[in-house]
């Protein structure tokens, strides 16, 4: 079960990819995480950002990463050219991610997935409530203007590497519309959002896609370490009942795993 893959999570839903000589970033939110003291500089190599969705926590990193590395950035439609402008990049640059859209890059082939923020159980007047009382938003308010379209759209991704393994980056709920959708494309490994859900909903969900190495992500978000690692056990415990011949990484911050 070796894919020649190597990924590393610096916090949230941040993970460096190395496919080939292809450096993928997903989600730079590393300074303003407080998962890890660690900042943007954390990050060694990008060619290519993909963002799921323009939430602040999937984002603060992206101007100084394009600042240093001018890496490509997938994100979606409706969210490009605010985040373009936010950032003041160059457009040539941005790539408007449409369901379903599969992007040959070389090392990598990347494909956009329709996805569904997870529920945040608030209403439109309750959301904007919400981020208008966010310190880190009240700074800056053309960054606090891209949050609604945050909630709206989001993106997850299914990166193919040249020997055919599949890793998808998700980070929705796990219900029936997703798992129909995802287990068409049989991912090899699955990393994916694990916060309101149990560990037996997971596992059920991982294991229905055809999964066969699951990384939990975006836990550091909402629990400190102590607390998430339990609920980490959990769902490694669940899902590897259901697949005894899997494999269950629990990710530390800003170490590599060579899968």
């Amino acid at each position: 079960m070796h894919y020649g893959i190597k990924i590393k999570w610096n916090t949230v839903t941040c993970f460096e990819m190395q496919f080939g000589d292809t450096a993928v970033v997903s989600d730079p939110c590393i300074t303003d995480s407080e998962g890890t003291d660690a900042d943007w500089t954390a990050v060694e190599k990008c060619d290519i950002v993909t963002v799921s969705h323009i939430h602040w926590d999937h984002i603060t990193d992206l101007p100084a990463l394009t600042k240093k590395f001018s890496p490509k950035v997938l994100v979606g439609e409706l969210s490009a050219f605010p985040l373009l402008k936010w950032m003041d990049y160059n457009p040539s640059s941005v790539y408007p991610m449409t369901p379903d859209l599969e992007l040959d890059f070389g090392d990598v082939k990347i494909r956009s997935l329709f996805g569904k923020h997870v529920d945040q159980f608030k209403t439109y007047s309750e959301l904007m409530e919400a981020f208008r009382k966010n310190p880190l938003l009240q700074k800056d308010k053309e960054l606090s203007g891209l949050q609604l379209l945050g909630s709206t759209e989001y993106r997850n991704y299914l990166f193919t590497a040249k020997n055919g393994a599949k890793v998808l980056l998700w980070g929705n709920n796990p219900r029936i519309e997703q798992q129909q959708m995802l287990a068409k494309l049989r991912p090899d490994i699955a990393i994916v959002q694990f916060t309101k859900h149990t560990p037996d909903e997971m596992a059920d969900f991982v294991s229905a896609i055809g999964a066969k190495t699951v990384i939990p992500h975006h836990m550091d978000l909402h629990f400190r370490e102590e607390e998430y690692l339990p609920k980490a056990e959990a769902f490694r415990d669940a899902f590897l009942k259901k697949v005894p011949d899997g494999r269950f990484i629990i990710p530390k911050h800003g170490e590599w795993m060579d899968l």
